[in-house]
């Protein structure tokens, strides 16, 4: 998370340097110098998720008042559903928001992809793997990675049962951020001598059956 607030402040200043350079800079209602739009676009309802949007919101507010500057945060939520998302870049990106925020990588790679030759930045949090996902060496388009560290969960487990014999993988192959830890744990294991069960679900019926 405070990768991700250096992000945005580094955003909200060049923004600001931007703005007090301006041969003639227009006074809002706000009373401030400019005012920026901010668009937070979550994927889904999930309370880690629900956290970093939070977080990010109540920061941004905070640096807009270091910064002297008006902002407008909008919350979207695309429940899911990617036609939803792309429904949502097209709204973002055709009602003029300054920055974009995607929470996790399918709303990131929508948002991507809507705000694509626009120069409008994106800057994404909640993603396993960056690039895996198309979501490096892109301009105007930054952000972090949550990316698990495989063998230090896995020797967690070996700590409090080092006799298992079989390990269960369940993950969801759907998502692309679930190829690079599953590899992973599946060499980790085998380096170790220890055999592992794979199954994958994409909904909670599959997950629980």
């Amino acid at each position: 998370m405070k990768k991700l607030i250096c992000i945005l402040t580094a955003v909200l200043m060049t923004a600001a340097l931007l703005t007090g350079c301006a041969s003639d800079t227009a006074q809002t209602p706000t009373g401030k110098e400019q005012t920026f739009k901010v668009a937070i676009v979550q994927q889904l309802d999930h309370s880690s998720l629900d956290e970093i949007r939070t977080a990010i919101a109540a920061r941004l507010q905070e640096l807009a008042q270091q910064q002297n500057v008006g902002l407008t945060i909008k919350d979207f939520n695309g429940q899911n559903d990617a036609s939803t998302l792309n429904q949502i870049g097209s709204q973002v990106v055709a009602d003029g928001f300054d920055l974009i925020i995607p929470i996790a990588t399918t709303a990131a790679q929508c948002m991507v992809t809507a705000a694509d030759g626009t120069g409008i930045p994106v800057v994404y949090s909640a993603i396993s793997d960056p690039e895996s996902a198309g979501l490096t060496g892109l301009p105007s388009v930054t952000g972090i990675s949550d990316a698990l560290n495989t063998q230090f969960i896995l020797d967690m487990m070996l700590a409090v049962q080092p006799d298992v014999q079989t390990v269960g993988l369940l993950y969801s192959n759907s998502e692309i951020n679930s190829a690079t830890p599953i590899a992973e744990a599946k060499a980790y294991l085998e380096s170790k001598g220890i055999a592992y069960l794979e199954k994958t679900g994409n909904s909670a019926p599959e997950i629980v059956r």
